[in-house]
């Protein structure tokens, strides 16, 4: 054999094994989804905001990613209030190795009512290594549609209620694990299709992360094939925020994502944010 056909040969295994890294690493940040939310009876099609026992405060929380101890990327995740009962939730990741990159960004904006979240308008975005990728899912809940626009998926649906979006499912996760719900199952809409990720309260772990020693709550993820194992930790100080996710496929670790940053938001939210809220549809792709 060549050279050139060896390079070639260690080439393709580094792109395969970036590729299941990033795929790992994304599933790691954006993993989750809901339980049902209460019927919706106003004007707007969405329920009036109520306020709620539990504490629901900004905050933004920074991450590392690691693979067999070494690191490979960050991530982030920020919690904002846009108005009363009216909440943005942003997570990204920022992944690298060697010459190859990916990036990812989610966006949701969402209310609270009587502590389940009913989603109102969710933005994904990929760029790097490769194609990009931009999409849209907006939450008509006067007509009771949901429907998804982007480079390439376009989707629409009947909403049924509970269902939520590939980011605000995260954050019902932490509320109902916070109203000590041991059992939990959430729909959501990802990539025009209805997906349902179930999760199991496993107890309370002394957890060491980049940010220092935690106490936090661990869930796994319960699927359908074995193979694959996804364990997360929530930690109770912090509002339950993600602490840590370590994912595996057949034994052998795909990443581990640990909290490396932490701090409550007191700051009111950028007039942007309301801005944006006032988007009524994505961009017409026919124009």
């Amino acid at each position: 054999m060549d050279r050139r056909y060896w390079m070639e040969i260690s080439y393709r295994r580094m792109v395969m094994q970036t590729t299941n890294l990033k795929r790992a690493l994304i599933g790691a940040l954006f993993f989750l989804p809901f339980s049902t939310i209460a019927d919706q009876a106003n004007n707007s099609g969405t329920p009036e905001s109520q306020s709620s026992e539990l504490d629901i405060r900004p905050y933004q929380a920074e991450y590392k990613v690691f693979r067999g101890g070494s690191e490979y990327g960050k991530g982030s995740r920020s919690l904002l209030q846009v108005e009363d009962g009216l909440w943005y939730l942003e997570t990204s990741t920022d992944v690298s190795w060697l010459f190859l990159s990916d990036r990812r960004q989610e966006k949701s904006w969402f209310k609270v009512f009587d502590d389940h979240v009913v989603p109102l308008q969710y933005k994904q975005k990929r760029s790097g290594t490769g194609p990009d990728y931009l999409s849209f899912v907006l939450f008509d809940h006067r007509l009771k549609k949901v429907k998804e626009i982007g480079d390439y998926d376009e989707f629409e649906a009947v909403y049924q209620s509970g269902v939520l979006d590939g980011a605000s499912y995260q954050f019902q996760m932490m509320r109902d694990i916070q109203a000590g719900v041991k059992d939990i199952t959430y729909p959501i809409i990802m990539s025009g299709e209805n997906k349902e990720y179930r999760f199991k309260l496993i107890g309370e772990e002394e957890l060491e992360t980049p940010f220092g020693k935690l106490a936090t709550v661990k869930l796994e993820r319960i699927r359908g094939n074995k193979k694959r194992q996804t364990y997360v930790w929530l930690a109770k100080e912090y509002g339950y925020v993600v602490a840590r996710i370590w994912q595996a496929k057949g034994g052998s670790e795909q990443a581990d994502l640990q909290i490396s940053h932490f701090k409550w938001l007191k700051q009111a939210p950028h007039p942007e944010l309301k801005t944006a809220l006032k988007v009524s549809a994505p961009p017409d792709k026919t124009k």
